[in-house]
């Protein structure tokens, strides 16, 4: 399989002229109500069930969709559970949706979850009009004026950023620091690279 899409719980303003075709769609407990909201059959239910309604619950089980119910008493999120499911499945380009405008632990979580499991895989999560990037490859293309911020997890070893209006070369940033954020594209694809260290791109649609 070349591309999974992850439906999460939550609020969710993703279009379905916003995502693609998928060759595996996981939805996260209520996030299985998103999918049939986007007209989508997924081929995973995911969670500890604590959220999904009742009414879907009975159209998951009439439509014979394959469900890894969890115990609500765990020491991971449904996400990370999903999200690692789907990582071990050995997919490369995996897409988010849902998630959005929660909890701030939710929020948090899901991005500290993504950070510790992203290896050398494309993740992106469609955030209402904002775009959270793993990258697997060093080009990325975002388009030309596109504003874009390097938030760094931890210490960034040996920094480059080129294609951009401020750009840099092997610079350290150190974690929590603000250097990086608001830069814009100058070209339709900029370039970013580390020696050592994780970061995630938001792209402001």
């Amino acid at each position: 399989m070349k591309n999974a899409l992850i439906i999460n719980g939550g609020n969710n303003t993703t279009n379905r002229d916003q995502i693609g075709e998928f060759d595996y769609i996981v939805a996260v407990d209520s996030g299985a109500e998103h999918a049939y909201k986007l007209f989508l059959k997924p081929d995973l239910i995911i969670g500890d069930l604590d959220s999904i309604s009742t009414k879907t619950y009975d159209r998951v089980t009439k439509d014979k969709i394959e469900i890894l119910e969890y115990k609500k008493d765990k020491d991971y999120t449904d996400f990370e559970i999903a999200l690692n499911h789907v990582i071990n499945l050995k997919i490369k380009d995996i897409t988010v949706i849902g998630g959005e405008y929660g909890d701030i632990d939710h929020l948090f979580g899901a991005l500290l979850a993504i950070t510790k499991l992203h290896t050398d895989q494309n993740i992106l999560w469609l955030h209402s009009e904002q775009k959270i990037l793993f990258p697997k490859s060093e080009s990325i293309g975002i388009g030309i004026k596109t504003k874009f911020s390097v938030l760094p997890f931890t210490n960034l070893k040996n920094l480059n950023i080129s294609g951009a209006k401020w750009n840099l070369e092997n610079e350290n940033i150190e974690f929590g620091r603000t250097k990086t954020l608001r830069n814009v594209a100058r070209n339709e694809k900029i370039n970013i690279s580390v020696s050592e260290g994780k970061f995630c791109l938001i792209i402001n649609s």
